[in-house]
């Protein structure tokens, strides 16, 4: 592995060790870190989406009705699915669901968009 991998895995076992060591001592804390954690990590993906829709909204406005009642209903499922993750307790089965859900639409969203190439 490169250092830069190994820095970066190091980063991520002391976080995990941090977090595993202070829910043994503190765990309403650990609760507020994940929940600053979650939002930090829903502000990241809002910017990212924002970012590529701005980027590419020229190459979207080319798409049929259909293809844009996909691609955006695709997306807003997504927010639906993260908001409800907020809601209900993150067991085995729910969080396979809600990333199958997520992961459905996020392929969905992709072929929407590869069928937008060319087209402009």
């Amino acid at each position: 592995m490169e250092r830069r991998q190994v820095i970066n895995w190091g980063i991520v076992v002391a976080a995990a060790i941090v977090l595993t060591v202070l829910q043994v001592v503190a765990g309403q804390v650990v609760w507020i870190l994940a929940l600053v954690i979650r939002v930090a990590i829903l502000a990241g993906l809002a910017w990212f989406a924002y970012t590529l829709w701005r980027n590419h909204r020229s190459r979207l406005q080319w798409l049929s009705r259909r293809q844009k009642v996909l691609f955006y209903g695709a997306g807003a499922l997504i927010v639906v699915v993260v908001a409800v993750s907020f809601l209900l307790p993150l067991t085995l089965f729910t969080s396979i669901f809600l990333l199958a859900v997520a992961g459905a639409c996020g392929f969905v969203m992709w072929r929407m968009f590869q069928e937008s190439s060319g087209w402009y």
